[in-house]
């Protein structure tokens, strides 16, 4: 009952103390609260979703405690809810956000946790399933029966890498694939919760015509494992700051779908773990696969990759890949500017902070008068600029954000990183502008959003700062963002483009959300959240409403859905 009062009292609270309310006509980039939905007993954990039905647009959401249902995104009312399948004594656990597909459906993945269990993110982990809902009437499809994820890989060494549900976490956004003459795929990607070995990153592709026609046994119709390996070192232990299996596919906004001439290409970020390209382990990469079958060859130079050593990787081998992307500075001598990496190489680094590539999604777009590249944002604070067709090569590395620690502060939260985020695309006088959202568990690093400009330079894309907002010179650079915040939304309003993006807050103090004008990153507005916020939740923009997933305890609930008016 307290979290309900901490809810009650914030919502009348946003909208007193300093917040007039504008006429329209002369308000542009202005928040007026609207809404907050029904309380949920699960967190919304995942972002909500548009789904634009017979009867005009809802609000989709999932939330922790097993629950889809359609908000309306005018007044907040629940129009419809549907309770998914839950065996005896459990409770699915929804943390990816759900994937829309042809048809008005939506798959939908959880893993089944104890019914009581106070913090199910971190609980017992029975099994791992997926269904599919239908948007128009609100209930469970029957016609795809409910799958269980489950798979396996061969090792190097033998034996065989059995997906354990036990050690994996579905947290990473489903995404959709197209097929020129079916409903096409969806992928379901894996991590862990902290790490725990023997964990592994996994990939489940759903073929959605072979599970609508021959059954749930036929759902999945691929598999891939990051790091083939079965000594993952003493069983039950964290190996978030080791170099020993991992790989994990946890990115909270997916993996990247880009369609081509030929079909689609998945694009899979992966986190910490080993990495060696001649044993097939892809920790800290990004992985791209020709779809369908989540077949994947790296696509380097065999004789120029055959002497790797993760401590000094051969430059030559990282640049022949075709499909794999290995990180790393663009000049010699460079270093990230975190003490606790003094002496370090690029990857003990990674290591000894865990800072997983992976904890990030790409974006690949085309660049005016260049080629089709893929953005990056890492854990390390900054953003990495491939070329799509061959990832090996690296156009460009920017630091957007200092190490957490950085001028003499104290970080808490070594392990949390700068970023972990989807860059959110926009077109300013005619290039390229990413929107993405930082952070620093600390007292003394700047952080919020950051405008990054790509353009073609001596014939090549190179990226460069267009803004800070707040900026990075100002005291409310270092007061706010001091935690992992949700993902940007661009959104239009007045006949201009802006970004929404919320700092999360906590139990006792609301989050709160920002307009910046996404051309200048000057900021238009800001306004108190009823509760906290919810981190790496992407908001929802319909019509003249942004729509925001804030939840009481990050990981179990209550959880609602705020809605504001923008104009």
């Amino acid at each position: 009952m307290r979290y309900l009062a901490l809810f009650t009292v914030l919502a009348l609270a946003s909208c007193g103390g300093d917040h007039v309310a504008v006429p329209d006509e002369v308000c542009t980039g202005c928040i007026t609260p609207a809404f907050v939905s029904e309380t949920f007993v699960g967190c919304l954990l995942g972002s909500p979703l548009e789904y634009d039905g017979t009867d005009g647009p809802l609000a989709i959401v999932a939330s922790g405690d097993g629950r889809v249902a359609a908000v309306d995104p005018d007044d907040g009312t629940t129009r419809w809810s549907v309770t998914l399948p839950a065996r005896s004594g459990q409770m699915a656990h929804v943390i990816a956000t759900p994937a829309l597909i042809p048809g008005g459906r939506l798959v939908v993945a959880w893993q089944d946790v104890p019914g009581d269990a106070t913090a199910p993110a971190i609980a017992a982990r029975f099994s791992h399933r997926a269904a599919v809902v239908d948007l128009e009437r609100g209930v469970l499809d029957d016609a795809f029966p409910t799958a269980e994820l489950a798979g396996s890989a061969p090792s190097l060494d033998g034996g065989v890498v059995d997906f354990r549900p036990e050690y994996a976490l579905s947290r990473g956004a489903l995404v959709h694939a197209p097929s020129p003459d079916g409903r096409g795929y969806v992928y379901v990607s894996f991590g862990n919760a902290r790490d725990i070995q023997p964990f592994h990153g996994f990939v489940f592709e759903l073929d959605l015509d072979a599970w609508h026609d021959a059954g749930a046994s036929s759902a999945v119709s691929a598999t891939l494992v990051t790091t083939p390996e079965t000594d993952c070192g003493k069983t039950g232990h964290s190996g978030a700051r080791e170099k020993v299996c991992g790989g994990g596919v946890w990115a909270p906004a997916g993996p990247e779908v880009v369609e081509t001439d030929e079909g689609f290409d998945l694009i899979v970020p992966t986190g910490n773990g080993a990495l060696d390209p001649t044993r097939r382990d892809y920790s800290h990469t990004m992985m791209r696969m020709h779809g369908p079958g989540l077949r994947f060859d790296d696509g380097c130079d065999p004789a120029l990759c055959a002497s790797w050593d993760v401590q000094s990787p051969s430059l030559d081998c990282m640049r022949s890949c075709d499909s794999l992307f290995v990180p790393r500075f663009t000049e010699q001598g460079t270093s990230f500017g975190a003490a606790a990496c003094d002496g370090l190489s690029f990857f003990d680094c990674y290591a000894a902070l865990d800072w997983d590539l992976g904890a990030g999604s790409p974006a690949a777009f085309d660049v005016p008068d260049g080629p089709r590249v893929v953005l990056l944002p890492a854990k390390d604070g900054s953003v990495y600029l491939t070329d799509f067709t061959k990832l090996g090569t690296l156009y460009d590395r920017l630091q957007l954000v200092e190490p957490c620690g950085s001028r003499g502060a104290t970080c808490t939260a070594d392990w949390a990183g700068m970023m972990v985020t989807k860059p959110e695309l926009a077109s300013v006088d005619g290039a390229p502008l990413a929107v993405l959202a930082t952070f620093a568990f600390d007292d003394g690093t700047p952080a919020g959003l950051v405008g990054v400009r790509v353009r073609m330079t001596d014939g090549a894309p190179v990226l460069s700062k267009a803004w800070e907002a707040p900026s990075f010179g100002d005291a409310e650079a270092v007061a706010a963002f001091r935690g992992h915040p949700s993902r940007v939304r661009l959104l239009d309003a007045g006949g201009a483009t802006y970004a929404a993006v919320v700092d999360v807050g906590n139990r006792s103090m609301p989050g709160e959300l920002y307009l910046v004008r996404v051309t200048d990153g000057a900021i238009r507005a800001r306004q108190a959240l009823a509760g906290p916020g919810q981190r790496f939740a992407q908001p929802l923009a319909i019509g003249a409403h942004l729509l925001v997933p804030s939840c009481v305890d990050g990981g179990a609930g209550p959880g609602r859905l705020e809605g504001f008016r923008v104009h």
